[in-house]
């Protein structure tokens, strides 16, 4: 590697998956020095390194309802135009809103730069492609005069409904993304699973009696999160099985739930995305069978993948197959968790990363870990 180990910084506007101390714990187990920063707290509860708390948080009520004056809400679920989609201020307020907050901002995150001396990295993550500012690139654009590197991690709604930053995103040297509808969206885009602790949890592949199906969603529209209920309060009385949904719940807390199930549905629509997220890859890790909406490009992107395929229509069909199979519903449980190790387990997922470091000269070697 290089002569002295990489200092390599996250920022994230709100840590949403709890991926960041993953790669914190990983990138330092390499010998690398690593550090994340968040703009505001996550109602999650993940762990948190920098933390800056900012004023004018985005989930806050009083956004929310002025965001919901000055736009249609079926505008929020439109997706951005354009290849890459970009983000511009719709309105005049917009505009005089995120200039006046990132001048609110600004002395407040040069204190932070000073204090724990964040111009000093050598690659820069740009989780979602936000910079620190809303409407330029400051600090990253003399950053990269520098010699700096940036990576952007391009997250579902980031590039979907809201579209990418051109001033931060034309910085960058290497594009990630985790979902693979992204992929044709940005001509420069690399995919990389999501990173996950999966030997952190010991599944059980015992059926519950009577089995318990669940389900996860902090929107019901993004997963066609009504369909699944139905479909599973229907089964409830043809079948006499437990349905738990685990609606806005604290991560811990939704974990635990989670845990206890035998099968777990992600999603139905393909509206937040194609396939699916961190709450499969959580139910996989626990041994839970998963159901989720897999299109074309995804069973061929993923062909050794454990899923069982569903969509609005034959969920309650595929559901009762597998409620009356349970041989089958155990061979998805191991299934899975043999799959989620090898593709998400956090070695795997390191050595992409690296890869990718090595791929643009960033790093003259792989890590001898990787090196097998």
């Amino acid at each position: 590697m290089s002569a002295r180990p990489l200092k390599i910084l996250y920022l994230m506007v709100e840590d949403t998956a709890g991926t960041l101390s993953i790669f914190k714990k990983q990138h330092e187990a390499l010998g690398n020095e690593c550090r994340y920063v968040t703009l505001f707290r996550s109602p999650e509860g993940f762990p948190r390194d920098i933390e800056l708390n900012l004023p004018l948080m985005p989930s806050s009520g009083w956004f929310k309802r002025a965001k919901s004056r000055y736009y249609d809400e079926s505008e929020m679920y439109q997706d951005a135009p354009g290849y890459p989609p970009t983000w511009h201020p719709k309105h005049w307020s917009e505009k005089t809103f995120f200039h006046l907050r990132d001048a609110l901002w600004k002395p407040l995150i040069q204190r932070a730069l000073e204090k724990y001396n964040l111009l000093d990295f050598d690659i820069y993550h740009l989780e979602g492609g936000h910079g620190f500012l809303r409407m330029n690139a400051w600090p990253f654009d003399e950053l990269v005069k520098r010699g700096k590197h940036i990576l952007i991690n391009y997250h579902g709604a980031d590039m979907r409904t809201r579209g990418v930053f051109p001033w931060i995103d034309e910085l960058a040297e290497i594009y990630t993304t985790s979902e693979l509808d992204l992929m044709e969206r940005h001509p420069n885009m690399d995919y990389v699973f999501l990173p996950f602790e999966v030997k952190k949890f010991e599944p059980r592949f015992e059926l519950h009696q009577p089995l318990r199906i669940c389900h996860a969603t902090r929107d019901r529209y993004w997963k066609g999160s009504d369909t699944i209920i139905e479909a599973c309060e229907k089964l409830v009385k043809s079948h006499h099985i437990e349905f738990v949904l685990i609606e806005n719940q604290p991560h811990a807390k939704a974990l635990e739930m989670k845990a206890g199930c035998d099968i777990y549905i992600d999603q139905v629509s393909n509206l937040g995305g194609w396939g699916y997220g961190m709450n499969s890859v959580e139910a996989l890790s626990m041994g839970l069978a998963c159901c989720t909406n897999l299109v074309p490009q995804y069973e061929t992107f993923i062909p050794d993948h454990p899923f069982n395929n569903v969509n609005r229509e034959t969920l309650y069909k595929e559901l009762v197959r597998l409620v009356e199979q349970p041989d089958l519903i155990v061979k998805l449980r191991e299934q899975g968790r043999s799959w989620v190790e090898r593709t998400h387990g956090v070695n795997a997922v390191m050595k992409s990363i690296y890869t990718l470091y090595f791929r643009e000269n960033w790093i003259s070697e792989l890590p001898d870990a990787f090196n097998d």
